[in-house]
């Protein structure tokens, strides 16, 4: 019985060790090109209501490739590219990235439902 305890705990130790190394993956819904607001500045959104605007964001194309960057999240599924004005738009991302992080930025497309993936490490 003493072993059977040692043998689970091992087992979940080693689990919970490789599920944190884990890599997340994102699929990437849209390059933007980002131009922060003038403090103050305003648009009118859906149902008519007025909302204050923090980063315009235009649509953009962006090379097919692979590559390692810093992003930093600027708004919900929204990850800014360090040193650029190119934000890129994600599917369910839960990644937090306050400060800029490395992640791999995969572009296969600028056109469909699926334009590459983002791996936050």
């Amino acid at each position: 019985m003493k072993y059977k305890k040692a043998f689970s705990l091992i087992v979940a130790s080693i689990f919970s060790v490789a599920t944190a190394y884990a890599e997340s993956s994102y699929g990437i819904s849209g390059f933007y090109e980002v131009v922060k607001a003038a403090s103050g500045t305003k648009a009118v959104g859906q149902y008519d209501q007025s909302v204050e605007i923090k980063y315009i964001l235009t649509p953009t194309k962006v090379d097919k490739g692979k590559y390692i960057v810093e992003v930093k999240k600027i708004g919900d599924n929204l990850y800014q590219i360090k040193d650029t004005d190119i934000c890129v738009e994600t599917r369910y991302c839960h990644e937090w990235a306050s400060f800029s992080e490395k992640v791999v930025l995969i572009v296969e497309s600028n056109y469909g439902y699926n334009k590459g993936k983002i791996i936050f490490d």
